[in-house]
């Protein structure tokens, strides 16, 4: 098995000189979940997970003692499940 390795090392020299340089809007990629999160989070049931979540918030703030755990995981899992129907779609 004979490999001419200089004659690799050109080849992908020549491939790199025949690419086009990115523009900077090719450069930027933008991150699909969070621009889906964001629509999702506006649902009407994720926006009423979420109120539930900050009632709770200023409950505990008051009482001193507590966890909204409870609430936080509704909202998180509402704006997942969301999220889910058209991330993979998006993905590449």
């Amino acid at each position: 098995f004979f490999f001419d390795w200089q004659l690799l090392q050109l080849r992908l020299t020549r491939r790199a000189r025949k690419r086009r340089p990115m523009s900077e809007e090719e450069d930027e990629v933008q991150d699909q979940k969070q621009t889906i999160d964001a629509k999702c989070k506006a649902t009407l049931a994720c926006a009423t997970m979420l109120v539930e979540y900050e009632a709770c918030q200023a409950r505990i703030e008051a009482k001193g003692s507590g966890s909204c755990e409870g609430q936080y995981g509704d909202w998180v899992h509402c704006v997942d499940a969301c999220a889910a129907k058209s991330l993979f779609s998006k993905l590449k």
